[in-house]
């Protein structure tokens, strides 16, 4: 029976071939292939119909970097720098600097033209604002204290609607140290290289033994920021999603469960996103079908009846939550399986900034589970390392989602979860792909909806 239940040891070992022998896997990349076949090569082990799902992703990597401040001569500051917006020339862009506060930048005005603009914390929900104006160059100054500036990058969809300029990221230390001293110009180099590139979601398979027209997803992602291992974000949450796999492939399951690994998420969702809308593809066309019945007829995506995401996982000083995109039940059911047998879950009807999100966008509940706190306040940076992690805090997780997975899945008679999204959620979703992430991933399905 042991062989039965989730293994934090099991899991750990995928986590060191991840992310110590793979390590840095952004999407498109070499490092992202090895991990895609790794996995793949576990689910058809197991007996899951296992296979990759490809899908484009803009690639790029780093040529240069530097910060330096000329006025007062403080010389060179460390940074990142901000991916996928704009190269400066090959001797570096040099301009005036002007420090305008925090990202909440509704008084910009033409003060900024030709300057190179200073911010604290970013400016994510004023970035059309910002580049309306004309700034040379952007330092994004990071809002924690007491941690590296990160490894993110741009969206292209931004960048090709609103324009882009040279752009770094510094710590809040050195953000204060510069804004103390009265900075006053500066020179910024930036030169990457940006290639069309291929990423994969990784998809396995176990049919339900009695009803397989109900699917369920079980995901995390795979990918990592640019050169890091990505340790809690999110190896800890893929080989959560591996080692289950092992065990309800030796267990079966009356409902279908589809195991994934998805590439690409820290680009903006872009597997899953991938995903579901060849689902919605497939599905419009399977309506429009000679013979299809709405009342007697399903589609593909209408048996998806929940997904499971797994995203940030094994930290060994850390906190639980998760958060539910769906029916009220939903969230219950965690609040009484952590007071029943522990451990302690912190649990609210939210959105979560990953992989669940586009299944809800279409209808499907989602359920996040998630570990915060500690160290995972590196994430995103080259100290979201495997030394953070354990088998134990893997196996805390593991056999938590495992038992609610055998509990109101895999061995439930009736399936307790209506496929619903509330509408105060579906609009929440709907603000965060277009209101925070400024771009609409399902414009096309737009001709439907006016439809409907």
């Amino acid at each position: 029976m042991a062989d039965l239940q989730f293994d934090g040891e099991r899991a750990y070992q995928h986590l060191h071939h991840l992310a110590v022998d793979i390590g840095a896997r952004l999407g498109g990349s070499e490092g992202e292939h090895q991990a895609a076949q790794y996995i793949k090569q576990h689910f058809a082990g197991l007996g899951l119909t296992a296979h990759l799902e490809p899908f484009p992703v803009q690639g790029f990597d780093l040529t240069e970097k530097q910060l330096t401040v000329l006025d007062p001569p403080l010389g060179d500051v460390f940074c990142e720098v901000y991916y996928l917006n704009q190269d400066t020339p090959p001797e570096g862009l040099e301009a005036d600097v002007v420090y305008v506060g925090p990202g909440q930048l509704e008084n910009l005005g033409p003060e900024i033209a030709g300057r190179i603009v200073m911010v604290l914390g970013g400016v994510r929900g004023a970035y059309e604002q910002l580049m309306r104006f004309g700034p040379a160059g952007l330092i994004i100054i990071e809002a924690e204290p007491d941690k590296a500036p990160l490894r993110i990058e741009m969206l292209p969809e931004l960048r090709s609607k609103f324009g882009a300029v040279p752009t770094v990221r510094i710590s809040h230390e050195d953000g204060l140290r510069l804004v103390k001293a009265g900075v006053k110009r500066a020179r910024i180099l930036v030169r990457t290289v940006e290639t069309e590139a291929t990423s994969h979601n990784v998809i396995g398979e176990l049919r339900g033994t009695v009803f397989p027209d109900e699917i369920v997803v079980v995901g995390g992602h795979y990918d990592t920021s640019l050169g890091i291992q990505g340790a809690s974000d999110n190896a800890g949450g893929t080989v959560l999603v591996m080692e289950l796999a092992r065990v309800f492939a030796a267990r079966g399951s009356k409902r279908t469960l589809r195991f994934a690994a998805w590439g690409s998420e820290e680009m903006g969702l872009r597997g899953s996103v991938h995903h579901i809308k060849t689902l919605k593809k497939a599905d419009k066309a399977a309506r429009k079908a000679e013979g299809f019945v709405k009342e007697r007829d399903k589609t593909e995506l209408d048996q998806h009846v929940l997904c499971v995401n797994l995203d940030v996982h094994g930290a060994i000083l850390g906190e639980n939550h998760s958060r539910t995109l769906g029916p009220g039940d939903l969230s219950a059911a965690v609040r009484l399986m952590a007071k029943e047998h522990g451990p302690a879950y912190e649990v609210a009807e939210d959105i979560y900034s990953s992989d669940g999100m586009p299944f809800s966008e279409a209808g499907v509940p989602s359920i996040s589970f998630a570990r915060s706190g500690g160290t995972t306040r590196y994430l995103h940076t080259p100290a979201d390392i495997i030394d953070y992690l354990g088998p134990q805090a893997l196996a805390e997780s593991g056999r938590f989602v495992e038992e609610f997975l055998v509990r109101y899945v895999t061995e439930a008679r009736a399936f307790p979860f209506e496929r619903e999204v509330p509408d105060n959620l579906k609009n929440k979703i709907r603000d965060y792909f277009q209101k925070r992430l400024r771009i609409d991933y399902y414009e096309d399905d737009e001709d439907e909806k006016g439809a409907s």
